[in-house]
């Protein structure tokens, strides 16, 4: 049996201790945790001054050093007299760089495991996930697919407020391309019944899954519309004894606490409420423990879930909407961080909406975070450097590529801002229009100022080039057409308001600028 030595650092201490477990059926394993808090705070010379004195005499197959790690192993095989190598960045992905090595390739003194061999670690984060699942039984099942008491796999369900059936349409195709499991209709305080149970018949004939029910008052559902439904919403303990004459019993249910004043009556409540569901002979039974709004007790509420999901055995359910939609931040790196929340308290099903302009994309971004997340457990690791680049950075990069220019020796003019020269024939008039998700564009006279003739389409090149090829605009005109253009497919593509001749973004230093004054009085 091979011998071989892990070298890692206080903070990643557990998981490799974690992760040798399932090592030493192959492998004679050793550990050694450094004094480096994280990896990125050591380097090689430092590592191996260490394992000099740690080692003395190398008795090792193989060492491998955190791949984070800054400069060659060299320096540690020189001073250990060790076959020592660069393993993976993050310690959950050890038992792959070991399957390369035990297949014959060659890893690095230089370059981390996982990047030298990104397309193999890549390739093999989906088969962990495959065997994690298939290794699991169901708690039971909603609309054919698995419920479990703990995650992977989390089940996603999109509710939509009683919209119109376009809007409708449009959100439950788009939640069936991003793998969401189903599809909840819910109302407001002044709920109108009627239309509630005609949009649940306009989900159910789309061939959603999973159809559910979210109204204020459960108990004034009328009992036809709960018939309809695979899964309602909201039920109490004071609602537990009397909802249940009203449903299926193949019905799923989603109990809450009927009261927040404790964190002990808050479960009490919702214990309650399950047993009277499950004497009843309702066995499906999600616990919505609610999570709160940043700034109106989010962390309590964090807690409560994380203390609700160890005292309660059935699967827990975390809507994300409640902090995503109540920030004024960009949803996708909230719907990031959620997502991975959800999978460390343990929430099989995580409810979504996109019901403001500014969570528009929420469908799309719960799909993607969700791989990250379930990448994340799975690799014991931060959800960063994903395989196969998934990320949710829509606007700023990880590393910035400078392409340099090629060298010229000819003189260089520095421009500043050159005013526009007005075209003595035309001027043009560009608007975003979202209800038909395109740009239009209206040519102008210059003397009458009649609309000469109007362009739409989503593509600024193509406007640009339909625009020119039928109006001789000057060379001026024609350049800065295409800048707005430009600016208007972003806007567009990024659901930005667009004004002509004014940015579509703001850089944080510019928004500090902005807010200077304000901003320092806080200080």
């Amino acid at each position: 049996m091979r011998r071989i030595l892990l070298v890692t650092t206080q903070s990643a201490q557990n998981i490799v201790r974690e992760v040798s477990l399932a090592l030493q059926k192959s492998y004679q394993v050793d550990i050694y945790v450094s004094k480096a808090v994280v990896a990125q705070f050591t380097n090689c010379e430092e590592l191996s001054v260490e394992l000099r004195e740690r080692i003395g005499r190398c008795e090792y197959d193989l060492v491998l050093i955190p791949g984070l790690v800054h400069g060659s192993t060299e320096v540690i095989e020189r001073a250990t007299g060790c076959e020592v190598y660069k393993g993976p960045r993050y310690a959950g992905d050890i038992p792959l760089a070991l399957e390369l090595v035990e297949g014959g390739f060659k890893l690095s003194r230089e370059v981390p495991a996982d990047v030298l061999y990104s397309e193999y670690f890549s390739s093999r984060a989906m088969s962990l996930y495959s065997r994690e699942v298939s290794s699991k039984k169901p708690l039971f099942e909603l609309g054919g697919a698995g419920v479990f008491l703990d995650p992977p796999p989390i089940r996603l369900l999109l509710e939509v407020v009683v919209p119109n059936e376009e809007v409708l349409s449009e959100k439950i195709e788009r939640a069936a391309e991003s793998g969401f499991d189903g599809v909840v209709v819910g109302c407001g305080s002044s709920c109108a019944y009627a239309k509630l149970e005609k949009y649940v018949d306009r989900v159910r004939e789309r061939g959603v899954r999973v159809v559910g029910v979210d109204a204020p008052r459960v108990l004034e559902v009328p009992r036809d519309l709960l018939k309809k439904v695979d899964l309602v919403f909201n039920v109490t303990q004071a609602d537990a004894e009397k909802v249940t004459d009203l449903l299926n019993r193949g019905t799923a249910v989603v109990v809450i606490p009927s009261t927040l004043e404790s964190l002990e009556m808050a479960i009490q409540s919702i214990e309650k409420a399950v047993s009277t569901l499950r004497e009843a002979g309702l066995e499906k039974i999600f616990v919505d423990p609610l999570v709160k709004p940043p700034g109106t007790g989010f962390a309590e509420s964090i807690i409560r879930f994380s203390y609700s999901r160890r005292r309660v055995s059935y699967p827990h359910l975390l809507s994300t909407a409640n902090v995503y939609e109540l920030i004024d931040a960009d949803s996708h790196g909230v719907v990031a961080l959620l997502l991975t929340l959800a999978m460390e308290l343990g929430a099989s099903v995580v409810l979504a909406t996109e019901e403001s302009a500014k969570s528009f994309g929420a469908i799309e971004e719960h799909s993607v975070a969700r791989y990250m997340a379930y990448t994340s457990y799975l690799k014991k690791s931060p959800p960063k450097d994903v395989p196969g680049g998934v990320n949710l950075l829509i606007v700023k990069e990880k590393k910035l590529k400078n392409f340099a220019p090629p060298d010229f020796s000819g003189p260089t003019e520095y421009v500043g801002t050159v005013e526009l020269r007005e075209d003595p024939n035309y001027f043009v008039k560009i608007y975003v229009d979202f209800a038909r998700n395109a740009v239009v564009v209206d040519v102008h006279s210059a003397r009458s100022g009649a609309v000469l003739g109007r362009f739409v389409g989503t593509h600024s090149a193509s406007l640009a080039r339909a625009v020119l090829r039928k109006f001789e605009l000057t060379s001026e005109h024609a350049a800065y057409l295409g800048y707005e253009l430009c600016k208007a497919e972003l806007a567009l593509k990024f659901r930005k308001n667009y004004e002509q001749d004014r940015d579509i973004f703001t850089s944080p230093t510019e928004r500090v600028r902005e807010l200077r004054e304000l901003l320092s009085s806080l200080s």
